[in-house]
């Protein structure tokens, strides 16, 4: 059986994060909370393996490394998919994962920081040198040829390395003030919105609790809205509620037009800005986790 060739996909497992970034396009910068096992979708990720090859695996949040998981969850991933797995993470969290620096020597998968604030490059920097064996190598600069294109490469006597990326600057989010304490979101043309989107450009498609979304946002608005309730019209919130993301068990009969249109507009692009500016990240404080890290996935 032929497969289909998904070139990236992201695991999105956990809506918790230690920053408060504003503009996160997946909201994490709220108290968002919510994260997931591997067990709990391990069947559904073999039905898919069935259907699918990836060609890159990246496993994000919110703060991937705040999900007690992690490691069954690049391990999954591996098995099932055959694929070695990027972690993308914020790199405050890169020493408070028990085995971690072990699991990534000896198995080819990869760790990767997007760094948000240009303010905290030492902070990031002592993490980075902790975690890595030295003598550690630090390169700089655009100038530097590299496969992963980043800002800065770290690598260590054993040849792990560490790209960062540096990301000061979000798209605005879909998530907006109401003016009145809540939130709500945008009005916009679908298809202006879908043109100057991020998540579209760049086919950011989303693996989430085993199904397959477009995108982060139309994966999260409803749980989202479940958690903060979202100033909507009753029209609205049925729009919000309306997609449908592709399940394994239904790839037979929707698969092959579902992803034919995986890269057109969705009514509810609606809800996402039109502009593609990028904006200052006004704040990355740390956040209180005593709320988050009491809820379970």
């Amino acid at each position: 059986m032929t497969k289909h060739f998904l070139p990236k996909v992201e695991f999105y497992i956990t809506n918790v994060c230690n920053l408060t970034c504003d503009g996160c396009n997946r909201f994490n910068n709220f108290n968002f909370s919510g994260w997931q096992r591997w067990s709990d979708h391990e069947q559904e990720y073999q039905q898919w393996a069935q259907h699918v090859e990836i060609g890159q695996a990246v496993i994000l949040g919110g703060e991937p490394l705040l999900n007690p998981d992690i490691l069954e969850w690049v391990r999954g991933i591996n098995q099932v998919f055959g694929v070695k797995v990027q972690i993308l993470t914020n790199g405050t969290r890169i020493n408070k994962v028990k085995g971690l620096y072990e699991f990534l020597r000896n198995n080819g998968n990869w760790l990767s920081i997007s760094w948000h604030n240009p303010n905290k490059i030492d902070e990031i920097d002592a993490e980075v040198r902790q975690f890595l064996k030295e003598p550690v190598t630090r390169i700089d600069g655009p100038h530097v040829l590299n496969k992963y294109h980043a800002d800065i490469m770290w690598m260590d006597r054993n040849g792990i390395i560490v790209p960062m990326w540096s990301h000061h600057r979000f798209y605005q989010s879909s998530v907006i003030s109401n003016g009145a304490g809540g939130y709500t979101l945008h009005n916009s043309d679908p298809k202006k919105a879908h043109d100057n989107c991020g998540f579209a450009k760049y086919k950011n498609y989303h693996f989430i609790r085993g199904k397959l979304y477009k995108c982060g946002p139309v994966a999260l608005f409803p749980e989202f809205d479940q958690q903060f309730h979202f100033d909507l019209s009753d029209q609205d919130r049925e729009l919000i509620n309306a997609y449908r993301p592709l399940c394994a068990d239904e790839f037979e009969t929707r698969g092959a037009e579902f992803l034919a249109n995986l890269d057109q507009p969705l009514a509810q692009c609606k809800f996402c800005p039109v502009s593609s500016d990028f904006k200052l990240i006004a704040s990355v404080s740390k956040k209180d986790l005593r709320f988050a890290e009491q809820q379970t996935g």
